[in-house]
């Protein structure tokens, strides 16, 4: 099966009159070349001279990724179209200079793609590009023009192929998995949040076999009561009676998920309060979730959800959603200014709530994401709301 993502990349590109692109963005590499980028931290992020760079011919075939050794098994083995170009940042034992080996390494891979031979256009990501990388650039290829290709990166991966709508189903289907395990964690009081978060993620990893990056909050009680991020776990027991709201990300092959549910602790019939808001806020969910049809504008789910809430005397909380994909946050997102159109093939995250604020105890966001289908909308991560 032919790169469809590669492809859609490359048609963009040539459309803001691109002939060679270099990205540097974990999120648009992984997205072309099928390579999980790492988010780096510890060793890796320390040891390296620069992050896995991507440089791509837009007007003909090729395609590498010029990487740090570390990477180089596990490119090979992903990547789709794409030739592995690697260096060494580090020898424990012979001292080598990883500076001076990954920008001979750029400096040959642009070469090979004809920079230095004739006028290039070459398209860069501003915002994540390595200064060091950028000066070799203007250095060394005086012929170059520097355009910037993160919309034409956007345009691209605004709505999704059918690979891209399967591993965003099952980073969904590891996301319930972990929200189930909170249903049965929340049925009983007396449980730390430390724990609860624990088996949370233990169950996601089960499901997908091996660790998982995760970020997203657990907060319990009086907490709900406003928008904590980052606002958890913490070192707190659990009552009955009182709320629990888990917004859940994990990163799954390279697709992120991203929901939250809201609930009561300790089995015990909610209050009309709690109700008021826990119903809103699902209700919200559904209403924006049936106005993203194509040919509809990105800001009437905003409205729509908004108008939910208006209905129980609640206020929206926030924007009520955004795109999902090899970003946990992507554009379109569903706010009050933003008439994009929806088309079929889009995947947002839909996440309206409510909260009582600084005086109160009580608030709830229900988030699951949807697929645009001509026919309606598709949920995936479909779990157990908590009410």
């Amino acid at each position: 099966m032919s790169n469809q993502e590669l492809e859609r990349a490359r048609a963009e590109l040539q459309s803001i009159g691109a002939d060679i692109a270099l990205l540097s963005s974990g999120d648009n590499i992984t997205y072309v070349s099928h390579f999980e980028v790492p988010v780096e931290f510890g060793a890796s992020a320390t040891l390296a001279f620069m992050p896995p760079l991507a440089v791509v011919s837009v007007r003909e075939a090729g395609a590498s990724l010029v990487t740090p050794n570390s990477y180089e098994g596990a490119a090979k083995q992903q990547t789709s179209e794409f030739e592995i170009a690697s260096y060494e940042p580090v020898n424990w034992f012979t001292p080598i200079n990883g500076r001076e080996n990954s920008l001979n390494l750029l400096r040959n891979t642009l070469k090979q793609f004809g920079l230095g031979q004739a006028p290039v256009k070459l398209a860069i990501e501003e915002r994540t590009l390595p200064a060091a990388a950028l000066r070799l650039i203007l250095d060394e290829f005086p012929n170059v023009q520097i355009i910037e290709a993160s919309s034409a990166l956007a345009a691209a991966r605004a709505t999704k192929t059918e690979r891209e709508l399967e591993l965003l189903r099952f980073a969904a289907e590891v996301n319930k998995a972990g929200h189930t395990e909170l249903r049965r964690q929340t049925r009983e009081a007396g449980k730390n949040e430390f724990a609860m978060w624990a088996a949370v993620i233990n169950a996601m990893e089960q499901k997908t076999g091996h660790p998982l990056m995760v970020f997203g909050e657990l907060v319990t009680g009086s907490r709900c009561k406003w928008v904590n991020y980052p606002g958890g776990p913490k070192d707190v027991v659990t009552k009955a009676g009182d709320l629990a709201l888990m917004d859940m990300s994990p990163r799954v092959n390279g697709y992120w998920s991203d929901t939250t549910n809201t609930m009561v602790i300790g089995g015990v019939e909610a209050t009309e309060k709690q109700k008021r808001y826990g119903v809103a806020a699902r209700e919200a969910f559904h209403a924006a979730a049936e106005t993203l049809r194509p040919g509809r504008l990105a800001k009437e789910a905003y409205i729509a959800a908004n108008a939910a809430f208006e209905k129980h005397g609640l206020q929206i909380g926030h924007y009520a959603g955004h795109q999902i994909g090899v970003s946990v946050n992507e554009a379109p997102r569903l706010v009050p200014y933003d008439e994009t159109p929806i088309r079929a093939g889009m995947v947002f995250s839909i996440e309206p709530g409510a909260y009582e604020g600084e005086h109160g105890d009580t608030g709830a966001r229900m988030e699951k994401s949807v697929i645009v289908h001509e026919s309606g909308p598709e949920i995936i991560c479909d779990f157990e709301w908590g009410f």
